[in-house]
């Protein structure tokens, strides 16, 4: 007599058996696991997919979202120090935003968290503030003049890439 069909798996909500998706119908059970020999173990930990990261043999938490790289970092100068040296930097780039920034302080201190400059001078509605570039030591300058809400920047450096950069960081900053 011709062996009866398999029986259909029992449905896994309220408690039936589950079934086993690496068993194609081969017999009327489904094949016990094998065990595994302790040898194998931490490599059966490497292959698990559910870690995402097929190299390492112990979970970790995911890595941190990386923040974007720095392009500036603070530079310390005088105003007599940007005044003197505004002239010397080739690339200028220019742009009239629109801002939530109700003064000049506010402007200053979303520039120094977003582009990581540092104030140079403000006075009324003006404000300058100076950064390097990364990795070396070329000066970046930014100019604000604030008439909520409208903010006109001017950067200066030495680089039209940087400075184009540079803009848009003030302008998400100011957002």
């Amino acid at each position: 007599a011709a062996p009866a069909p398999a029986a259909a798996p029992a449905a896994a909500a309220g408690g039936g058996d589950m079934m086993d998706l690496l068993d194609f119908g081969g017999g009327d059970q489904p094949a016990a696991p094998a065990a595994i020999a302790p040898a194998s173990a931490a490599r059966a930990a490497d292959d698990d997919l559910m870690l995402l990261d097929m190299g390492d043999a112990s979970p970790s938490a995911p890595a941190p979202v990386q923040a974007p790289q720095q392009i500036l970092a603070p530079l310390q100068v005088t105003i007599e120090q940007v005044s003197g040296t505004w002239g010397s930097l080739a690339s200028e780039r220019k742009a009239q935003l629109q801002t939530s920034c109700t003064s000049c302080q506010d402007m200053m201190s979303r520039l120094q968290n977003v582009v990581n400059v540092l104030p140079v001078q403000i006075i009324g509605m003006e404000g300058i503030a100076a950064g390097r570039v990364l990795p070396g030591n070329d000066p970046c300058f930014l100019h604000g003049m604030l008439s909520p809400p409208r903010l006109d920047i001017l950067v200066r450096t030495h680089d039209a890439q940087v400075a184009q950069r540079v803009l848009e960081l003030c302008q998400r900053a100011v957002l």
